[in-house]
């Protein structure tokens, strides 16, 4: 079976909402896992008490949360389903590495932005494709 037909999807926070998701989500596994640079950073800021798992964990989830519906939004507007597997699997990465394999939020990271990038240029491509057609 093929996937339905792409649709446009207009305005609002969608087109946005898969980066802002993702950079939320690797800002709050970095914290959890201690990343130095961001350590240092929120320490010299007077913002230490941001990395309490308590805030960190529910920042994750509902970063990740909207980063998906970004990914399912574009999913809509361009038909395909590799930017919102590639979220699932980074995502699950990030969570994974949080809760137990620190290693594993690495590769959830880059997952992420994979999946965002592709994302991006799957739904510039679908604009022009739709711009096209209309000549």
């Amino acid at each position: 079976m093929t996937d339905p037909a792409p649709r446009r999807v207009h305005g609002g926070a969608a087109p946005f909402a898969d980066a802002a998701g993702v950079l939320g989500a690797i800002f709050a596994a970095f914290c959890c896992v201690g990343v130095p640079l961001i350590v240092s950073v929120l320490s010299s800021i007077g913002l230490s008490f941001l990395r309490r798992d308590s805030i960190l964990l529910p920042l994750l989830a509902l970063s990740l949360a909207i980063a998906l519906w970004g990914f399912a939004a574009g999913r809509r507007q361009h038909g395909s389903s590799v930017p919102l597997a590639l979220g699932l699997l980074g995502g699950g990465g990030l969570f994974a590495g949080v809760l137990a394999a620190r290693w594993l939020v690495w590769p959830g990271a880059v997952l992420l932005i994979a999946a965002t990038v592709w994302n991006i240029w799957a739904r510039r491509r679908s604009r022009l494709v739709a711009l096209s057609r209309q000549r």
